[in-house]
């Protein structure tokens, strides 16, 4: 199960950098298995045996796939609240098996084990806060390497596995794939449907946050990439079952390597996939990394796990300026940790429910999820508009706005800057390109007709409009952003549109899916 680990963590580290059509998230996304899926698995053998993990593993990956596929549809659940919150409870989940490698030595030698931990994280953060870009690049091995020493010299350090090790070498047996669907399928599918989803939930997060590290300057979310990040964590899970081994997540350290480093090249990406395929045919590589104390991973890993706590933190507040939902984050976040720390008594109820109230990622990333489901559906209701994408659709829509303002009760002053918003988000996006292209006699393909579907809601005095249509070009949002770098009397003619809707619209968030796009205006009462 390890080789067969090593084997598909490197094939789709390889396939999240280099992006194969629709799977991959095209950056510097390192998998990794994901240990909260260990207590399933191991439910899933002792009741029903390899094949049945094999089984479940292939339906977790599937549905990613369906998730990845349908993001739009789901995107006011999987949200970067909900994906922030999952990173920030990543993080102390990571922590609570971080801590716990102390345990390996402080039971013979606390002060050896605490102090190779103190010597670790000294020289990690050391490097991280103050050295060049150069040195935050090898701060992690430097400051392990280190840890060794001073673990050596405390008398911690133990390599009989290295010695033992041979150099070359391939698994004995292989477990070949084999499906079952009895009676134990049947009753952990609904679990193995909800770790399909978390995993799904956790790539979005991480995804967001290592787009973010990747970067130079604000650029907008590109949740094209974010689909193909999740569609390439169900390949690596489709696979993982296949080879019957347990299911992989996008590892969440990759940001925040990124982020200390700044380092995002692809490169990267690459080296790490093959360095995992060529450790899987390398059992005294393997023992080598496996010596490494406890203690020493630590103190390198009390660094990581600080960094993806503030990452996660970082998108839930860039990305959200409701208080409700940032009250969401913060309360689902304690859920998270008191399940995860045990923190109260928990009934007894059965081996898989125990488990999922044991991981504070699933208990707080539900909780988050039922809450962020209750704001919507406790929201005042949403009014709908349907056209084809064209500037001639501009009456009916103008006619649609003053309705929803005046279902609100709001004046002239807001329904005019309602269908001021309106007139110029429809004259950023109708297809005035293909419009230019026609010849005079030429009448538009049937496929040519883009359809326009506009939703409006509000929060309190603050409309929020929702313009949906097929898949566009460069990302408005960006654009406008651009535009906040030049002084109006410059701008060309064909922006005088984006800059009309940057002056109206309090915030322009466009967001791209393969296929579709949605563009998010709020306005504020004048």
């Amino acid at each position: 199960m390890v080789f067969a680990s090593l084997i598909v963590v490197g094939i789709s580290t390889l396939i999240q950098t280099r992006r194969v059509g629709p799977v991959g998230a095209g950056i510097v996304l390192p998998m990794f298995t994901a240990a909260f899926a260990i207590p399933f698995c191991i439910t899933a053998v002792v009741e029903g045996g390899p094949a049945t993990l094999t089984s479940l593993v292939i339906v977790a990956a599937i549905v990613q796939l369906v998730v990845s596929r349908w993001l739009f549809f789901f995107r006011r659940i999987v949200t970067p609240i909900v994906s922030g919150t999952v990173m920030m409870i990543l993080s102390i989940t990571l922590a609570s098996v971080v801590f716990k490698l102390l345990d390996d030595t402080t039971a013979e030698d606390p002060v050896g084990g605490s102090l190779t931990a103190f010597v670790t994280l000294a020289i990690v953060a050391a490097l991280a806060l103050r050295g060049s870009a150069l040195l935050r690049l090898w701060g992690p091995p430097i400051g392990i390497v280190g840890g060794c020493i001073a673990a050596a010299a405390l008398g911690i350090y133990d390599v009989t596995r290295v010695v033992d090790a041979p150099w070359i070498g391939l698994p004995q047996e292989w477990p070949g794939l084999a499906l079952e669907f009895g009676v134990p399928f049947w009753t952990l599918l609904p679990s193995y449907v909800f770790l399909g989803i978390i995993i799904a939930i956790q790539t979005n997060g991480a995804t967001i946050t290592a787009q973010n590290a990747s970067f130079r300057g604000d650029r907008s979310i590109d949740f094209r990439g974010v689909q193909g990040a999740i569609a390439g964590s169900g390949v690596s899970n489709a696979l993982a079952g296949i080879a019957g081994t347990v299911p992989n997540a996008v590892n969440p350290a990759g940001a925040a390597f990124m982020q200390t480093t700044g380092m995002a090249s692809r490169h990267i990406g690459y080296a790490i996939g093959v360095i995992f395929l060529l450790l899987a045919f390398v059992p005294k590589a393997s023992g080598l990394l496996s010596t490494i104390p406890g203690p020493v991973m630590t103190g390198y890993l009390v660094l990581v796990t600080g960094t993806l706590f503030a990452d996660g933190a970082r998108t839930v507040i860039q990305s959200e300026p409701n208080p409700q939902k940032l009250i969401v984050a913060g309360m689902c976040f304690w859920i998270g940790a008191a399940f995860q720390f045990k923190l109260f008594d928990v009934p007894d109820l059965n081996p898989i429910l125990n488990g999922l109230m044991q991981s504070g990622i699933t208990t707080g990333g539900f909780a988050a999820i039922a809450m962020i489901l209750y704001l919507e559906l406790t929201n005042p209701r949403r009014m709908r508009f349907r056209s084809k994408l064209d500037i001639d659709s501009l009456p009916e829509l103008n006619e649609f706005l003053t309705s929803f303002a005046n279902s609100r009760r709001w004046g002239d002053a807001m329904r005019d800057r309602l269908t001021a918003v309106g007139e110029e988000t429809l004259l950023t996006l109708s297809p005035l390109d293909l419009e230019m292209s026609l010849d005079a006699d030429d009448e538009p393909d049937e496929g040519d007709q883009r359809t326009l579907v506009v939703v409006a809601s509000s929060e309190g005095d603050v409309a929020e409009l929702e313009f949906i249509g097929g898949e566009g070009g460069q990302n408005i949002e960006d654009r406008v952003r651009q535009l906040q770098d030049f002084d109006e009397e410059d701008v060309v003619e064909q922006e005088l549109s984006l800059q009309l809707l940057h002056n109206y619209a309090s915030s322009v968030r466009h967001q791209q899916y393969h296929g579709t796009d949605i563009i998010t205006v709020k306005v504020e009462q004048p």
